[in-house]
């Protein structure tokens, strides 16, 4: 039996998680120093509005985008080899699902954004971020294509290369608005969601001569929204999780309260991006395993190696305060025991995450997405009982239990839908012709 992923394509794996993560984690380190400059300059109290359009942008991103992105993965792995030109027309219509999906949210931001802002937290300081957030989750979510785009040809020297465009550009901005004295939170809303539909363009010129023929295909649009809704509301659930403090801390305490927290969760991006560079370099190698028996393979060596990077990460909780005093100041003392808790979680995540995604290869990605579902179910009970009482801290510890449940459950999923319980989910084998039992 070949394993490419663990044999023979170790060291390429290797090599091109090395480089997402790099790219990824340039992109974060950019986008933290505009966090930054928002939480230092301009206080909690404007951060938590920033960290609420950030959020915003995020969930809308994954609904129109990023959750959509592992269908694209997946089916162009799948023709890339044998049929390239039913490859291009995946690359085409998931586009087009895309237009057809975000235009009505950019219309719902531009039309009712501010009405929603005002009733739900009767506030007009919340109409600017909730408007740009809904605008922008279109051009985040083009912009996710074109990076879906390299990521489904394994191209990952365009991706390393591209992932931090945005912010660079964010970040580069920084002179400008100061010298011009427009350094107000409105302008870097404006910009980071201007830049999203700027750097779209630009990739897809890059991309043209992989979309320069269009054919709309129903099928294939109906096939990839079938599969990827399931990763869509698996994602929105898993992000639910991790950003839904932000706007539930602003709902029953204050924009300050929600700056604390998000301070933290901005601290662990660099776990979140490890795992995100695993799932991004491993999807389309997974997605082209053919048994269950190389499913089966892949889960029993893969996990053991995600475990021991886990243990040694741990010593990193215990810098939490110079690293927060160090980089937020004394004003975010609160958030050292939210990044601690946080830590935990995001551990957690780094160590199953990256299994289940032979959920997909054997077309079973509803049963990832149960598991979101529970555990978003989970975060809610916990939130109600945590949050109004014990603010940032109760949303850590809310987020920390959410997050644990998910990886306990996608365990439970792996080891009875690939058969180590002692007899193979006959689901599984009915499911996925080309996936067999070797």
């Amino acid at each position: 039996m070949s394993i490419p992923i663990l044999q023979s394509g170790m060291k390429a794996l290797l090599r091109q998680t090395a480089l997402v993560f790099a790219g990824k984690m340039t992109a974060a380190c950019l986008g933290f120093a505009m966090s930054l400059v928002v939480a230092r300059l301009m206080g909690p109290d404007a951060f938590g509005l920033f960290s609420l359009f950030i959020v915003i942008l995020i969930l809308g991103n994954d609904l129109l985008g990023d959750g959509l992105n592992p269908g694209v993965v997946r089916y162009y792995a799948m023709h890339s080899v044998t049929n390239p030109i039913r490859a291009s027309e995946v690359l085409t219509n998931a586009l087009a699902l895309r237009l057809l999906l975000g235009i009505p949210v950019v219309l719902l931001g531009v039309i009712l954004g501010g009405q929603i802002a005002e009733r739900l937290f009767q506030n007009p300081a919340y109409v600017l971020p909730i408007m740009l957030g809904l605008v922008g989750s279109l051009g985040a979510a083009l912009w996710s294509f074109d990076l879906a785009a390299w990521q489904s040809r394994q191209d990952f020297v365009a991706y390393a290369l591209m992932v931090g465009l945005v912010n660079l550009l964010r970040v580069l901005s920084l002179p400008i608005l100061i010298l011009m004295g427009h350094l107000t939170l409105g302008a870097v809303m404006g910009l980071h969601v201007a830049f999203f539909y700027m750097c779209t363009l630009a990739g897809l010129w890059l991309l043209r001569r992989h979309l320069a023929t269009f054919q709309f295909n129903g099928t294939l649009l109906r096939e990839l929204f079938r599969f990827s809704k399931w990763p869509a509301m698996a994602s929105t659930c898993f992000l639910l999780q991790v950003n839904l403090g932000v706007p539930v801390l602003n709902y029953f305490y204050s924009s300050r309260e929600a700056g604390v927290y998000a301070a933290g969760t901005s601290l662990l991006q660099g776990i979140d991006f490890l795992t995100i560079s695993l799932l991004t370099t491993l999807l389309p190698k997974v997605s082209q395993l053919t048994s269950l028996e190389q499913c089966r393979a892949y889960v029993q060596r893969s996990f053991p190696m995600y475990l021991g990077l886990a243990v040694c990460l741990v010593p990193v909780m215990f810098l939490a305060r110079p690293l927060v005093i160090g980089l937020f100041g004394p004003a975010y003392e609160g958030t050292i025991p939210v990044f601690q808790i946080l830590f935990l979680g995001a551990l957690g995540t780094l160590v199953t995450h990256p299994l289940y995604l032979v959920l997909y290869t054997i077309n079973r990605p509803q049963l990832y997405t149960y598991s979101g579902i529970v555990a978003l179910a989970g975060w809610i009970l916990a939130g109600l009982w945590l949050i109004p009482e014990y603010g940032a801290v109760g949303a850590a510890w809310t987020t920390l239990f959410a997050r644990l449940v998910q990886s306990v459950m996608i365990i439970v999923i792996l080891w009875y839908a690939l058969g180590f319980s002692g007899s193979t989910d006959v689901a599984t084998r009915s499911m996925m012709p080309n996936v067999r039992e070797s």
